[in-house]
Parts: C-alpha cells; structure tokens; sequence
C-alpha cells in the first residue's frame, strides 16, 4: 500500500472516530445524561462506545456518565487510530 493511501486510510479512520463522538455527545446531550439503560438513547450510546463499555474499567475512572460513555470510547478508539498510523508508518 502506498503512503497517500495509508494516510488517507489513517485519515478516514480519523474521521470516523470523531463523528461517532460526535454522534454519542449529541444523543447523551439530548437525554440530558445517560439513563442506565432506561434513557430513550441508552442503547445506541451502548453500541456507540462497544468494545470499550464492555472493559471493567477501575471505579476510580468513573468521574461521570459523559466521561465513561463517551469520552473514554473515544480517548481509546483514538489510541487505536494512532497505534495503527504509527504502525503504518513504521511499517514503510
């Protein structure tokens, strides 16, 4: 694969990593929080941040709903994007 074509893939990865946050800041902001699985947006906010939700993550992360449900999803599908770009890169 050549270098534009990794950078755009890394790129388009990127990209969707942000509009999923985006999509999961949207709905929790328009629950008004997130309704321990009785919330009209529980259970797309639930798919939204799978695989993550399903980790036992120390209760000391548990700052707040917003935190766990959307910020933590998105810090390690983040993670993912940068280990693969550097991987990429290493790669060459």
């Amino acid at each position: 694969m050549s270098k534009p074509r990794r950078t755009a893939l890394v790129a388009t990865f990127a990209v969707v990593v942000l509009a999923l946050f985006a999509a999961s800041s949207i709905l929790f902001a328009a629950q008004g929080g997130f309704g321990a699985g009785h919330g009209r947006f529980d259970l797309a906010l639930f798919f939204l941040g799978l695989p993550w939700l399903l980790i036992p993550w120390p209760e000391s992360l548990w700052v707040s709903d917003y935190v766990m449900v959307v910020l933590l999803p998105l810090a390690c599908n983040l993670a993912v994007v940068v280990l693969v770009w550097a991987l990429l890169k290493r790669r060459r």
